[in-house]
């Protein structure tokens, strides 16, 4: 295991993150790294925190990675200067490609809530409404968007997750309703 604080991810990923839009920018990598900590409470299998903070850290720059070789030679380079291995990075970019689809280890878990924590409360409605306005979505069309696709669909993976998704998951329904009758 490496003891590399998640502050060293932070610090080489910032600045890859400027060219992207604001739902999806720094500061939500910033979001996700918060809840971590929560989210990873009570966990009953062992955590590897250096894939954890590699997944979170890493989350919103998977299509870099594939699409860009000097990035993806640069993030080898710098996983290698941490001590990791051939192996540990090849397993590393497999689990940043599959933890928002099928996440099936736990770091892989943990991130994916982490990830969608941000639909949750009004957070989650502006960030829809921010979103949609910048595709030229009307406010039903965002609102169908975020409910149907989103809101309702999103299954949260860990035990916290599922515990703290309640609550935001109510108010997002209720404001959407309130907003429906006055449209």
């Amino acid at each position: 295991m490496h003891k590399e604080s998640i502050d060293t991810y932070l610090k080489f990923v910032e600045p890859y993150y400027d060219d992207k839009e604001p739902g999806y920018n720094f500061s939500h990598i910033e979001r996700i790294t918060s809840r971590l900590e929560m989210l990873s409470q009570g966990a009953e299998e062992h955590i590897n925190y250096s894939l954890l903070n590699f997944i979170a850290c890493f989350h919103g720059l998977t299509d870099k990675i594939s699409e860009d070789l000097n990035f993806k030679e640069a993030t080898i380079g710098f996983l290698r200067d941490l001590g990791w291995t051939e192996n540990e990075i090849d397993n590393g970019l497999i689990l940043l490609d599959r933890h928002l689809k099928d996440p099936r280890l736990i770091e892989e878990k943990i991130v994916h809530d982490a990830n969608y924590m941000d639909l949750l409360g009004p957070l989650g409605i502006a960030k829809a409404f921010t979103t949609g306005g910048a595709r030229g979505q009307c406010i039903q069309e965002s609102a169908d968007i975020f409910e149907y696709e989103y809101l309702d669909t999103i299954e949260f993976k860990t035990t916290n997750g599922q515990k703290l998704s309640f609550g935001g998951r109510q108010y997002a329904k209720e404001f959407l309703k309130e907003l429906r009758e006055s449209i």
